[in-house]
């Protein structure tokens, strides 16, 4: 049977301790109203000399994920992105992990497992601020890197843990 999928089914954590061992996921979205993740495919078109018309190829997808939300210290993802913001990060300080969880899919027999997977990423600053007497917000937008890690995640007190695929 056919299910609608809310979107709070469709989770963003950002591993808020890039340099430990262990991840400290964050769940994205608190404060924030949207967030979709784009795809951007990159394809190749060629017309061959035996046809009239071109094939497309698709090569690749540069994912990225653009985030917006206010800013509201003491939560792990803000005091994160506002940390990368206030030091400026470029290149491997710019880097983290990303975890992408399907809590609409199970995997297994477990009906406390769902699909996931764990992409490298980089996360840029593009705004922060806002308008007198507003809540100030900040916009950014994390790049994922190379192919994921495929798996499934576990929630134990609404926190996840991630297994990645025997292969």
């Amino acid at each position: 049977m056919a299910t609608l999928v809310k979107r709070k089914e469709i989770m963003l954590y950002l591993n808020t301790k890039p340099s430990e061992v262990t991840p400290e996921w964050g769940l994205y979205g608190k404060k924030s109203t949207s967030s979709t993740y784009t795809y951007n495919p990159n394809s190749t078109s060629e017309t061959y000399i035996t046809d009239d018309n071109a094939t497309t190829i698709l090569d690749a997808y540069a994912v990225s994920i653009p985030g917006d939300m206010k800013c509201y210290y003491g939560d792990a993802v803000f005091d994160y992105i506002n940390q990368l913001r206030y030091n400026l990060a470029v290149g491997s300080d710019a880097e983290g992990e990303v975890l992408l969880i399907d809590r609409y899919i199970k995997v297994g027999q477990d009906t406390n497992a769902f699909q996931a997977e764990v992409f490298k990423s980089t996360t840029m600053i593009n705004n922060y601020g806002g308008d007198g007497g507003q809540i100030a917000s900040i916009t950014f937008t994390t790049s994922l890197n190379g192919d994921p890690e495929k798996g499934s995640v576990t929630f134990v007190d609404e926190e996840p843990t991630f297994t990645q695929n025997v292969v």
